[in-house]
């Protein structure tokens, strides 16, 4: 079941639902990636729309190795969706709901490396507003760090600031600034 997400993205199979869409496994130019596609009563508000599109540069900006990037925005016809690097793993959540817990290195080593993306895109003037396990996803394919943790990254960086607030979006703030 693919599905062409502007002219250079196709999504193949769906990897999760959130609260502002769907993420795809997709393919692009450069190979696999993630993509977001943002529910389409979102992706049909013209403002929302526009305010995406104007805190592009700030998306796009945010380059870290606990931060996951984002490679591109689509805005086509009621598609508008994030394109990011594809991380092989899971999120956080999934992995406490099914350990229960972290052995205490390995929960230091997660928070760690959180730390690290949040420094990151403060530095970069973008704040990131829904810190949860859920957007904390873990590189299964990474070095391992100390108590056997897998790098986290950091995810869905000014998407809940651009559905939240529009007014304040809208006047020149940057993406979950």
């Amino acid at each position: 079941m693919a599905r062409k997400i502007g002219s250079r993205y196709t999504a193949h199979q769906i990897l999760g639902r959130g609260s502002a869409g769907t993420v795809w496994l997709g393919e692009g130019p450069d190979g696999p990636v993630a993509v977001k596609l943002l529910r389409e009563d979102l992706a049909s508000d013209q403002e929302l729309v526009g305010r995406f599109v104007q805190e592009r540069s700030a998306l796009l900006g945010l380059e870290h190795p606990h931060i996951v990037s984002v490679r591109d925005l689509v805005v086509d016809g009621n598609d508008l969706a994030l394109v990011m690097d594809l991380v092989r793993g899971t999120d956080l959540r999934t992995r406490l709901d099914r350990e229960r817990r972290l052995a205490p290195e390995a929960a230091v080593a997660v928070v760690a490396d959180v730390a690290d993306a949040l420094a990151a895109a403060h530095a970069a003037g973008v704040v990131h507003r829904d810190v949860k396990p859920e957007n904390v996803l873990l590189d299964m394919q990474g070095p391992l760090g100390p108590g056997g943790a897998h790098p986290a990254l950091l995810t869905d960086f000014g998407v809940a600031k651009l559905i939240d607030s529009p007014r304040r979006a809208a006047t020149g703030g940057r993406a979950g600034a």
